[in-house]
This record gives structure tokens, C-alpha cells and sequence, in this order.
């Protein structure tokens, strides 16, 4: 199917989390992932926002060993927990819009580039019962781009109205 796209003139994917159901395409990042800005346009760009106090368990972008990483609350050990929760030392928060080029998509993959790592996500379950929930977060994979970044965007919190008649 990748493939397919590519040879139909396609060149970017955007990939948003089930918890943006209003997400939208944003032409201006859209013209920033064909075009870039100044040099060659990046592989993949997160959407991020200031983080609030609301967000502290979201993701956040890092820089750790000169790549840029997505750095999830499960991943961090107990005693940096506080810290990286502080809205003022981590100030941005990952939105789950993603956007990738699909020409770095199809190198990545058929060069088997592609390290993600397995979120180990201890939960206690509300019949007493302790689980290991075992994730892989899609933001994770921007570590393995070329050009990759976080682009700083405004939430517009909007409440959405679903009629009855949709389901």
C-alpha cells in the first residue's frame, strides 16, 4: 500500500491519535513537511503544545544523545517522576498528530531502521489485580527521521456534539 501511495504522487502521511477526534489538517505544517523552511524539509514532525498542568503525564519531546526522542511518563524512573511532570522543566506536551513523509517511511522500513521501544506500563486494575500493559507509542518512532521536530502549535479546546441519529 506504501507502495502504492507513493507511486500515485502522495508524500505525506498524517497520523492522529483516537483522542484528537477534531484534529484537522493544518495546510501551514502540511507546507512546512513538503517544503521545510530553511534546507531540507523534515521526515517527520510532532505536533506539540505548551504543557499544562492537565498534560503531566503526556509525552514530551527530549533530545538524548543527538536525536530527538519522545519521552513518555512510564519511561521514567520513580525518583524523576516529580521533575518530569514540572510544566516548567519540560514545557511541551506531545498532541498525538503526526506527520511523516512517506518516501522516509518506505527507507526506514526496507533499510529495517525502525527501533521502537516497548513501553512497560505497570496498572492496577480496579478488581485488585495487577497488570503490565505493554505499548509502543507511534511518537516514538521519530527518532529514526532524518530532520525530525516538534512544531509548536494552539489547542482550541472545543466540546463536540454527537446526534443520536449517528449511531
Amino acid at each position: 500500500m506504501l507502495d502504492k501511495f507513493i507511486a500515485d504522487g502522495k508524500q505525506v502521511c498524517f497520523v492522529s491519535n483516537i483522542d484528537n477526534m477534531g484534529a484537522t489538517v493544518d495546510l501551514s505544517i502540511l507546507n512546512f513537511v513538503v517544503h521545510g523552511a530553511e534546507g531540507a524539509p523534515p521526515e517527520f514532525v510532532m505536533e506539540v503544545t505548551d504543557k499544562t498542568r492537565a498534560d503531566v503525564k503526556g509525552g514530551t519531546l527530549i533530545d538524548y544523545e543527538n536525536r530527538l526522542m519522545l519521552l513518555e511518563i512510564a519511561q521514567v524512573p520513580k525518583d524523576y517522576v516529580d521533575e518530569f511532570k514540572s510544566v516548567s522543566k519540560f514545557r511541551i506536551f506531545n498532541t498525538n498528530n503526526l506527520w511523516v513523509r512517506l518516501d522516509a517511511i518506505k527507507r526506514v522500513v526496507e533499510k529495517n531502521e525502525l527501533e521502537m521501544e516497548v513501553i512497560v506500563n505497570p496498572k492496577h486494575l480496579e478488581r485488585g489485580i495487577d497488570v503490565i500493559q505493554l505499548e509502543t507509542a507511534a511518537g516514538a518512532a521519530i527518532k529514526n527521521f532524518k530532520g525530525s521536530c516538534g512544531r509548536l502549535i494552539s489547542i482550541l479546546w472545543m466540546h463536540i456534539a454527537l446526534k443520536e441519529s449517528r449511531f
